[in-house]
């Protein structure tokens, strides 16, 4: 309170202390008060004030507590509205494929019944002996044939006739049985898919503090149908573990999910005055995001979307884009038509989407490229060589073309190491083979192996390792994709991403369906690139 009281020209008591004095107006209240109780008349309107204000932010802060609640409350719900998802496709293949042997189980029995009818019809039997009988005595009547026996003939002549005489009486005491269908019966779709209902409940009571990387994951867990309840741990027989400690794999909870432009097969985070996150699919669509770097649990902010190869998608040979890397200042991609596999074109482009010098023709399929700017140097994979690979790593367009023209092998492997699969952090690039599905950890600077994960998980042949990310103390997270037989396509793949600590424990792991990118965000978190529909997809982060 900082206005004046107006003072009034008449002398009367005090409304506070009741003494009579020259008296001012409170401009507030229009109390009337002695110059003597102005002072104390202001602090009791503050504290009123005060009061009532304390009250108006009490009920704000609830309000934004509960706002809080409903939103991790929410990610629950996410959670198991991605379970049914997964239920509901589940119960559609099985009735597709319920339907399907149904109907060639039908059509079965129509083809028995035309077989059977057909060869009662036809008499194929009785027509050969006829034949027999009629040719033979052809050559009788004609004196070709003198050495005939006439009762023979005539036993034949008697057997022929007592079979056609059992026939005829067959087939006139016989009837044609014409199939017919029955009018199927109404079917609810909801026996078929069972009825979505929603269940209430209030929100969790949460506490104003932040939830760290393990609350909240004690709670059940539910498995996506398909997938059995997996506990992952080491085997007993593991080198230097046998009195190690095994722990339960807690499942990490999805915190917030993005949509994307195309399906993001490539997650790749740049570090500059914020982080970013480039998220690209096969054809070049990129979506640009602006992640929160100190709090994982924040969705990111969509900056912008551009085309490496516009118009590639519709094309009837389009680029299908195999290694994507970013770093300061060039995106760098490895694409091939899609009728051509066994070569491969390097491009570099700005963070704009615009292309930078010529395209590097290379004449073998380039799987991966990895920008290293602590070594300057470009990783890549050569699976037709067995070998891992660097390049000189470009600052400016003029390098270009020279650092791709010059290479040199890192380290070249035996015929039975297939790499696949390269990820690197400040001193070490870890390596994935094919055959063994092991990863093999190599000392940038000495080229010396310096740890390896081997057959650490027991998957039973279920699932096979195809990705890795490495975290700069070694720990790692691994994506192990749904084994499954050649050249099938199924609808729905299942995947499983693992983490590992320093020490290749198991610690944590996710369930999820059609995971392509995968990267690690700026505070651990786990980022993933998942396919929603044919065409486009969304990013879910992890903790």
């Amino acid at each position: 309170m900082t206005a004046t009281p107006k003072p009034l020209s008449i002398v009367a008591k005090c409304a506070l202390c009741s003494t009579k004095t020259e008296l001012f107006v409170c401009p507030h209240c229009d109390e009337v008060i002695c110059q003597i109780c102005v002072n104390k008349h202001r602090s009791l309107l503050n504290e009123t004030l005060k009061e009532h204000w304390l009250k108006c932010k009490s009920k704000f802060q609830n309000l934004c507590q509960l706002s809080n609640n409903y939103d991790k409350d929410f990610i629950s719900i996410e959670n198991q509205i991605d379970q049914i998802r997964h239920m509901v496709e589940q119960r559609y293949l099985d009735f597709v494929r319920l339907i399907d042997t149904e109907k060639n189980t039908i059509l079965i029995k129509i083809e028995d019944h035309i077989r059977s009818t057909t060869s009662t019809v036809k008499h194929a039997d009785l027509q050969q002996l006829f034949r027999s009988v009629n040719q033979r005595l052809e050559e009788v009547f004609q004196g070709s044939n003198i050495t005939y026996n006439t009762d023979d003939f005539l036993l034949e002549i008697e057997h022929l006739n007592t079979q056609i005489t059992n026939r005829e009486r067959a087939m006139h005491g016989d009837t044609f049985k014409y199939p017919y269908l029955t009018p199927s019966k109404s079917l609810l779709i909801s026996d078929v898919f069972g009825e979505l209902q929603w269940n209430s409940r209030p929100m969790s009571n949460h506490n104003l503090s932040r939830l760290t990387t393990t609350n909240g994951h004690t709670s059940k867990t539910n498995t996506i149908d398909g997938l059995s309840d997996k506990i992952l741990s080491l085997p007993e027989e593991a080198d230097g573990v046998e009195n190690r400690p095994l722990t339960p794999v807690i499942r990490k909870q999805k915190q917030w999910s993005t949509d994307a432009s195309g399906v993001p097969h490539f997650l790749c985070i740049l570090s500059k005055k914020n982080y970013l996150l480039f998220a690209c699919d096969k054809y070049g669509c990129i979506d640009l995001y602006q992640l929160d770097g100190n709090d994982p649990s924040a969705a990111p902010r969509h900056l912008r979307q551009f085309d490496l190869f516009p118009g590639n998608s519709s094309n009837q040979k389009p680029q299908i884009i195999e290694a994507f890397t970013v770093y300061t200042p060039f995106i760098v991609v490895s694409a091939h038509l899609s009728d051509q596999t066994d070569t491969s074109s390097v491009y570099f482009f700005d963070h704009r989407g615009i292309q930078q010098g010529d395209t590097c023709l290379q004449n073998f399929p380039v799987r991966q490229l990895s920008a290293d700017t602590g070594f300057k140097c470009l990783w890549g994979v050569d699976r037709h060589q067995h070998s891992v690979y660097y390049n000189q790593l470009p600052m400016n367009v003029t390098q270009i073309q020279q650092s791709i023209d010059h290479r040199e092998d890192f380290i070249k492997f035996g015929r039975d190491f297939e790499p696949i699969r390269i990820t690197q952090n400040q001193t070490s690039i870890a390596v994935v083979e094919r055959n063994s599905q092991s990863v093999h950890i190599f000392d940038k600077e000495t080229k010396e192996q310096v740890d390896e994960i081997q057959n650490l998980l027991r998957t039973e042949g279920t699932f096979r390792l195809w990705n890795v990310l490495l975290r700069d103390d070694n720990s790692m997270v691994l994506k192990l994709d749904e084994d499954l037989p050649p050249y099938s396509r199924p609808q729905t793949i299942h995947h499983l991403i693992v983490e590992l600590d320093s020490k290749g424990i198991p610690i944590s792991q996710i369930e999820r369906t059609a995971v392509y990118g995968l990267a690690i965000g700026p505070n651990q978190e786990i980022l993933l690139g998942c396919k929603r529909h044919q065409q486009n997809g969304s990013i879910e982060c992890y903790i």
